[in-house]
């Protein structure tokens, strides 16, 4: 703007001197050159203000901005549990709404509305289980070990909260006593698959390879098409040396290209390197998309290449 007007008064006093020689100062009459008495004289306009002034009257015309996109917005399942939870505050609503914060990933709302949750009800033991599992799934387990004993204190009788102290125990390295977690939940309810998927992935860290297959069996008798226990029992075979009963476990999914690939996996990790080519391979085909896939073909190709793979 200051360029454009400085142009403007160039303009204008470029005009003035093509007819310089045609210009005739005439004095004013004296009744102009004098203000009334008492009046004060204006200051002249200078150039800030002037641009000052356009920038208001820009900013008066322009059309009002729509609003920024939030997350709460824009998320039909947080924003229905988020009027749920002001209709009508509880502990049980406050934790719905943590949990489809954490499902978008955005933790610290989440804590926030977990804590609001125990502020309620002080014995709430659902709250802090849930306090336990984000802070486990945050990376953060030995800050949840104190929510996860809590929730035991105050629902002895909940497999839920058990299975969730015990995978706390084990991320921090206390295999024995998350063992006899898993162990508890199963007393207290023998379906239950997550406690029996969890036991046989602690019975598969401790070098139990039988226990583990055991447990995982009896996982996918309740639920055969339980995932995590399908992936454990192969680890479970690939740890016993089966790999052929580990790829018929991975490939036995709703999802054959992860089969594929966890098998490449297992395959790799016994430096069998032409087999796990072939299922990274394979599951590459299946699913183009398999980035993770595709690098690990030519990270083999790269080692057959330089012979380190041979």
């Amino acid at each position: 703007m200051r360029v454009i007007t400085c142009a403007v008064l160039s303009m204008v006093v470029s005009g003035c001197a093509v007819h310089r020689s045609a210009a005739v100062a005439v004095a004013p009459p004296a009744s102009e050159t004098t203000m009334p008495q008492g009046q004060a004289v204006p200051p002249p306009q200078t150039l800030e203000s002037f641009i000052a002034k356009v920038r208001k009257l820009s900013a008066e015309a322009r059309p009002p901005r729509p609003a920024a996109t939030t997350i709460e917005g824009s998320d039909a399942r947080l924003a229905g549990a988020l009027a749920a939870a002001i209709a009508a505050p509880s502990p049980e609503r406050f934790r719905e709404v943590a949990s489809e914060y954490a499902r978008i990933g955005v933790n610290d709302r989440a804590y926030e509305y977990l804590m609001r949750s125990v502020a309620i009800d002080p014995h709430d033991a659902a709250g802090y289980d849930a306090l336990a599992r984000l802070w486990r799934d945050s990376g953060f387990p030995q800050r949840g070990l104190g929510d996860a004993y809590r929730a035991v204190h105050y629902a002895p009788a909940s497999p839920i909260v058990h299975n969730t102290l015990g995978t706390l125990l084990q991320v921090l390295g206390n295999r024995h006593a998350a063992r006899l977690e898993y162990e508890r939940a199963l007393q207290l309810d023998p379906a239950a698959v997550y406690a029996l998927t969890n036991l046989c992935y602690a019975w598969l860290m401790n070098g139990h390879s039988g226990q583990a297959e055991t447990a995982c069996g009896r996982a996918l008798q309740l639920n055969p098409r339980y995932v995590p226990a399908r992936n454990n029992l192969a680890l479970a075979h690939a740890v016993a040396g089966d790999v052929a009963a580990a790829q018929t476990a991975f490939e036995d999914v709703d999802d054959p290209a992860a089969g594929l690939y966890n098998t490449g996996l297992v395959q790799l990790a016994r430096r069998e390197y032409k087999d796990a080519l072939e299922s990274f391979t394979r599951a590459a085909a299946l699913r183009p998309t398999m980035r993770l896939a595709a690098a690990r073909v030519r990270q083999i190709q790269q080692s057959f290449s330089t012979g380190a793979g041979e």
